[in-house]
């Protein structure tokens, strides 16, 4: 209804009162278009007003007022939470008829906490003597020990074992099997796929190349910077209210053992689990898909070929591949060593940053306008692709689009000129290992220009006569993350009288290497949802300044990189919703850590991330952040810190709600008129400090507070959120929504307890 066409009030008229207008200067035209514009708000916001009787298509804020109409119990948004809340609120009817059900308890527990849960009742897990009129088949009173698969899965949600009787708490391991307990296995890590790409007018566009191993060609890693990286399910939707959650509908890693079977059951004739109509991966050899009956789940652990090299399994067959979902690594026929491989898989993360196939509309409407200037010409626009298909310079069958990045700066460098903007679109998951590093690749910013490189669809049209063009107006900046594996070096020229600096802006690429600022006056770098300076090894690089740029402002947004080295540039650092180095060693002091954040003449602004070590800044503004390492402001009569962590060694302004200061002064309240010692003070920074399932890159669960974090840290930001990069995921809100949800409906003399799975 929204889409209402506006009414052209004038052509109401009599046509002898228009012609009338007509001829002395079209005056009351003018006055209906006006009504005509006011007319429209009127009728938008009845459009709006009829929607807002209805939970699917109500504004949010009236969401809650819905939900007081049927009774339903209030429950916290969280991040991007309004979607679950909304089928929480659109559900609540039904759940009250199933109230009691496992059923019930895990869809609801779904909607109110955003994540996948599985509702096991413990009971139903328990050996016991079963009656002729309730036989369970799938319940064996003795678990078979021959059976691997069944054994690595017996404490997980999907278990078939069935297990003594327990006494305990239901969320400990020793008491979990008892009468009255429940589980809910929660999983907290997203999966994101990687996979192939296609348009209508062009088909297939491209996938994600895997790495090869440096033991040869025939030796691959599904991650594209060569780490053995976990593969995960790639979740199904669930569909139904009344249905239960089966293993491929949460973003679980993938079991080798499973997914052997499920292919050997494939080849005999039988129905897949995990290779149908949405195959949980696979893979392009040669330009041609490889059937599911050519591929093998296995281990392809590192071993001893005999004569002292390291090598995997190989399958016996051309065009047969083995795979380890586990190692996330892939083995080839020799004789198909020189194929190209593609494939399509997913891997997980706790937070959508750093680039990925999740969608970008925000971050690319924050910059739309600095290229799509209203009322100026259409921007230069070069598309990459790493299909031949692809390329062509006829603007008539889908250009321009070329090769490589490489000859995509080259031809920017070119053609762009002072005010120029541009547009350079990677349309694929390629990999891109063009050299950078020389002069010809250097991208030039010239003053006033705008220059953005996106990871972004750029969708084709087939016209009449066989004419296909690329429309700029349905570009889409989801489902890719292109691999940048060189070095990215950008100069920007410096402006003259009346001009501004010029602005480059990344956003959606992985950059391998490092992202440098070579002498020059570029204005402004924006670097939105992109990782810099990963490797295999880690964030090993990151965005570097080598010299001049005085004036630069950088923006990292939405993003993960090992440092940040902005030496001379003083126009200001801001860094938002991102994740700053990384902690491989678990370096307790955080005066040892390394600087990863070195900006000097800069005044820095942290919001909503992490920093994985020391920061050096000329002044500092920080909100619900995360500083593990020493964090020191050389101006510290400017700026503020509020609802941060930075260690006690930290020479920073002001701070507001911050920890272990909170803490410190909680105890010294306590123990007045007595006073804390040293050690007492230190020891109670070391109770706050916060804890990490994984600090290291490029881990599924890099910056992800650990379950046992202090809830200082996890539920100390503004307004009860967790600090850091984590913000905005509102884990202390699902867990609270949890907690409410059992209140009402957990059977009565039953205990539920949240298994966390990631």
């Amino acid at each position: 209804m929204h889409n209402r066409p506006p009414v052209p009030l004038i052509e109401l008229l009599p046509q002898h009162l228009r012609n009338r207008d007509a001829s002395e200067g079209r005056a009351l035209e003018a006055l209906m278009g006006i009504l005509a514009g006011e007319l429209a708000v009127v009728e938008r916001d009845l459009d709006q007003l009829y929607d807002n009787w209805f939970i699917e298509s109500c504004e949010p804020w009236v969401i809650p007022y819905l939900g007081a109409l049927i009774g339903a119990r209030p429950m916290r948004s969280f991040g991007a939470g309004e979607v679950g809340l909304r089928s929480y609120i659109a559900n609540t009817l039904s759940y009250r008829q199933a109230k009691g059900t496992a059923a019930a308890l895990e869809q609801i527990a779904r909607d109110v906490t955003g994540w996948p849960v599985v509702a096991v009742e413990f009971f139903q897990k328990l050996i016991w003597s079963q009656h002729v009129n309730h036989v369970r088949p799938d319940a064996p009173g003795t678990a078979s020990v021959r059976d691997a698969e069944a054994a690595r899965q017996s404490e997980g949600a999907f278990s078939a074992a069935c297990h003594s009787a327990a006494a305990g708490p239901a969320d400990g391991a020793s008491g979990r099997y008892a009468i009255p307990h429940v589980g809910l296995f929660i999983w907290r890590l997203d999966a994101f796929p990687l996979g192939f790409v296609s348009n209508a007018a062009a088909g297939y566009v491209g996938g994600l190349v895997p790495r090869a191993s440096a033991i040869g060609l025939g030796f691959r890693h599904f991650d594209p910077l060569g780490a053995d990286r976990t593969l995960f399910n790639r979740p199904k939707a669930d569909r139904s209210v009344a249905g239960r959650v089966d293993i491929r509908m949460v973003p679980a890693p993938l079991d080798r053992r499973l997914l052997h079977r499920d292919l050997n059951r494939l080849r005999d004739g039988r129905p897949s689990g995990w290779f149908d109509e949405a195959p949980v991966l696979r893979i392009r050899l040669g330009g041609a898909e490889v059937p599911p009956e050519r591929l093998h789940s296995c281990n392809l652990e590192t071993r001893d070929d005999g004569g002292g090299n390291p090598t995997w399994r190989r399958p016996a067959q051309a065009g047969h591949v083995l795979f380890d979902p586990e190692l996330g690594r892939l083995a080839l026929h020799a004789s198909d060593e020189g194929k190209a491989v593609e494939t399509s898989c997913a891997f997980a993360a706790p937070f959508a940053i750093g680039g990925g196939p999740y969608d970008r509309s925000a971050s690319f409407a924050a910059w739309r306008e600095e290229i799509f200037v209203d009322g100026a010409p259409a921007p230069w626009v070069i598309g990459v692709s790493a299909r031949a298909q692809d390329q062509t310079d006829d603007v008539l069958q889908g250009g321009v689009v070329v090769a490589s990045l490489a000859e995509a700066i080259v031809r920017w460098n070119a053609a762009s000129n002072a005010g120029t903007r541009g547009l350079i679109l990677m349309l694929d998951n390629g990999s891109y290992a063009q050299d950078l590093g020389d002069a010809a690749h250097i991208v030039k910013i010239p003053p006033g220009a705008r220059l953005a490189i996106a990871a972004m669809a750029w969708p084709t049209v087939e016209r009449a006569g066989g004419v296909i063009e690329r429309d700029l107006r349905s570009l889409a900046p989801m489902y890719r993350r292109p691999h940048i594996r060189g070095d990215l070096r950008i100069r920007g020229a410096a402006p003259g009288a009346g001009q501004e600096a010029g602005r480059l802006i990344l956003d959606g690429v992985l950059v391998e290497g490092e992202v440098a600022i070579l002498a020059g006056a570029l204005g402004s770098l924006d670097l939105r949802h992109c990782t810099i300076g990963a490797s295999a090894a880690g964030l090993t690089k990151g965005l570097r300044v080598i010299s001049q740029n005085g004036a630069l402002a950088v923006v990292v947004d939405h993003s993960i990189a090992g440092s940040l080295a902005l030496g001379p540039a003083g126009g200001g650092l801001r860094v938002a919703d991102s994740i700053i180095g990384e902690d491989r060693d678990l370096q307790a002091d955080p005066d040892l850590l390394a600087v990863v954040v070195d900006a000097p003449s800069a005044d820095v602004d942290f919001a909503r991330s992490t920093i994985f070590g020391r920061t050096a800044v000329r002044s500092i503004e920080a909100e619900n952040s995360l500083f593990l390492g020493t964090a020191r402001a050389a101006q510290r009569q400017r700026g503020c810190m509020r609802f941060s962590y930075a260690p006690l060694t930290s020479r920073v302004p002001r701070r507001y709600r911050c920890q272990p200061d909170m803490t410190i002064a909680e105890a010294e309240q306590a123990a007045a008129p007595s006073s804390l010692s040293d050690a007492e003070k230190r020891r109670l920074a070391r109770s706050v400090t916060p804890i990490f399932t994984a600090s290291a890159f490029p881990a599924s669960a890099f910056g992800q507070l650990a379950l046992a974090a202090p809830d200082a840290v996890a539920a100390g930001a503004f307004g009860g959120a967790e600090m850091g990069a984590g913000f905005g995921a509102g884990t202390p809100f699902r867990r609270a929504n949890l907690t409410d949800m059992l209140d009402e409906y957990l059977p009565f003399g039953l205990v539920a307890a949240p298994l966390f799975q990631t």
